[in-house]
């Protein structure tokens, strides 16, 4: 109870600061920025898992970014995902081979606001934990889910994530141009879409379910990103540790090569990865001059509760055509999917098309 005062608190706190920054801002500017894109996956398993055959996986989000005041910003979106969910019917790997896979569903995705004050910034509202921790951006272009988050985290931690965001506080600290420390309680008890709360407006803050309590610091000189994180999750009575290294490499023109090597480890967990390490290497400007198309390779192996380590080994290009669309294509060879010694490996791709507005 103490936890859910203070965060409403926070946010009615965020929102009288703000409108008192937008009477002393004369130079604020209002703007309103549409957000949509849409990816459409064409999904393959070739040999392994479940079974073989062919799915179409579907995402699309829509919503508007609104900044009425110098420093403030508003953000509602919702999302849909739809499709035949190629993990849960051909696959069946753990950390879940597409990272826009969930059941049919239209849902709210985000209702935040963030305001920065000096050289603090603070969001509060409906938001993905993933956003702001255990992220790593040389590894965006991967499409397995392991590439986007630490296993070891975002399963022990219970972290709200997409499809279903959560309610949350996050408070960030420019301490200096290279060093910036961030900390968030999130609720660690979010309903599943499939679980009663089909259109994730079921939120209620609870202690007996807990609370993500995260914290994480991150060192960025030039060409270089590290990051350090922990964890404690007050219902599942969880803790665990995080790292995070990226280097880029400049080399001739547009053409860049960037490194990345992730690891995490809880030593409680139930039902989830103990241990999980990723790592590899994407490079720009393959065929254009431009930095239209990259190149991207990496390895993810996660240790499953009482089961084996899986591990899924990716190869994604993906092309830019013109300023809003893209082309993806990916293969995956997916090694004992959920740590099961019987299981067969699976050799997947996938073709993927995006819009971004």
């Amino acid at each position: 109870m103490i936890i859910k005062n203070t965060l409403i608190t926070a946010i009615l706190t965020l929102i009288a600061a703000s409108v008192s920054s937008s009477a002393l801002a004369q130079d604020s500017l209002k703007t309103v920025v549409p957000i949509l894109n849409y990816t459409a996956d064409l999904v393959v398993n070739t040999h392994g898992g479940i079974k073989t055959g062919t799915v179409y996986q579907g995402y699309g989000e829509a919503g508007v970014e609104i900044n009425p005041w110098k420093n403030g910003q508003f953000n509602f979106s919702i999302a849909s995902t739809h499709g035949g969910r190629p993990t849960a019917t051909l696959v069946g790997d753990w950390q879940e081979m597409d990272n826009k896979e969930a059941s049919n569903h239209i849902f709210a995705l985000n209702a935040w606001y963030r305001h920065t004050i000096g050289k603090f910034t603070l969001q509060a509202g409906l938001q993905d934990a993933n956003d702001s921790y255990a992220t790593c951006d040389a590894s965006d272009p991967l499409q397995n889910t392991a590439f986007g988050g630490i296993a070891a985290f975002m399963s022990g931690g219970n972290v709200p994530t997409m499809p279903t965001n959560g309610l949350g506080l996050n408070v960030q600290w420019q301490v200096h141009d290279a060093v910036m420390w961030q900390t968030a309680v999130f609720d660690g008890g979010v309903i599943g879409l499939d679980d009663g709360n089909r259109f994730n407006l079921k939120h209620k803050l609870s202690s007996s379910k807990g609370y993500l309590l995260v914290t994480e610091a991150q060192l960025a000189p030039a060409a270089l990103v590290i990051k350090a994180g922990t964890y404690y999750h007050t219902g599942l009575e969880n803790y665990g540790f995080y790292a995070s290294c990226e280097k880029s490499f400049q080399l001739q023109g547009q053409r860049a090569v960037n490194a990345f090597c992730i690891g995490g480890y809880t030593p409680h967990a139930t039902d989830a990865a103990t241990a999980s390490i990723t790592g590899g290497f994407s490079m720009t400007s393959i065929f254009s001059k431009s930095g239209a198309d990259a190149l991207t390779a990496g390895l993810a192996t996660a240790h499953l509760d009482g089961h084996k380590w899986e591990t899924a080994i990716e190869l994604n290009y993906r092309y830019l055509l013109g300023d809003h669309f893209y082309v993806s294509p990916d293969m995956q060879w997916i090694l004992n999917p959920m740590g099961e010694p019987e299981a067969k490996n699976a050799l997947v791709g996938t073709l993927r098309l995006g819009f971004e507005l």
